[in-house]
């Protein structure tokens, strides 16, 4: 009966650690959100809305759902410089927003000037991967734990514990960047952007933070 109460009080407090994760993952997730309703209701704005983008910035965009998907980088590319000039402003930036606001820019631009979506399709499989490589540097050259530094204060874990934690985290962001790159190639555009929205973006997220604090629970020092 200890046993279950003490695990309860853990995952309850893995689980308040996770929603500040969660939130502050909202925040980032703004400018997803963005893109997402602007491809999805590109047709239902109004024509002359339409031609004052294109005035702006002469990027050709039609009437068609085609070009829902190039509007919707450009809303992407802006919300994101928004809100990172707002972080910045309020000294929130991280080294982890510079990285996203190049990976965007590159990718919108490239998507803009080619006129393909394969750039900002595999944008999210960038920065997935970019993930999983900052991990495994900061063990291997850095001997840095980084689920380990983040934790730490909350949970106590043996070192294996905590390597077998980071393990799961470079395994989940390596999956996510090929999962991606799969639905990209061999689905419709409009069943990738759905599916990076919903399942990339928040089942796929929550069903692994889940897991993580199962284990935490199981696995922490009594």
């Amino acid at each position: 009966m200890k046993y279950i109460i003490s695990l309860y009080y853990l995952n309850l407090t893995y689980f308040y650690f996770s929603l500040g994760l969660i939130l502050k993952a909202f925040i980032d997730f703004i400018p997803v959100l963005f893109f997402f309703i602007s491809y999805i209701f590109y047709t239902d704005i109004p024509v002359h809305y339409i031609n004052e983008v294109n005035n702006i910035f002469n990027i050709g965009l039609s009437t068609s759902k085609s070009s829902g998907i190039y509007f919707a980088t450009l809303v992407l590319m802006i919300v994101y410089s928004v809100q990172f000039f707002i972080l910045l402003s309020i000294k929130q930036v991280k080294k982890i927003h510079y990285i996203t606001l190049f990976i965007i820019l590159v990718a919108g631009l490239s998507t803009l000037y080619f006129k393909n979506p394969f750039f900002i399709k595999i944008k999210p499989s960038i920065v997935y991967w970019g993930f999983a490589l900052f991990f495994i540097i900061s063990y291997f050259i850095k001997r840095t734990n980084v689920i380990k530094n983040l934790l730490k204060e909350q949970i106590e874990l043996t070192n294996k514990k905590w390597n077998i934690l980071l393990s799961s985290w470079i395994i989940f962001f390596v999956f996510c960047g090929f999962l991606n790159l799969y639905v990209a190639n061999y689905y419709s555009e409009e069943q990738w952007v759905e599916f990076k929205f919903y399942f990339l973006g928040i089942v796929l997220p929550v069903f692994f933070i889940i897991l993580n604090g199962l284990y935490i629970g199981i696995n922490t020092k009594k």
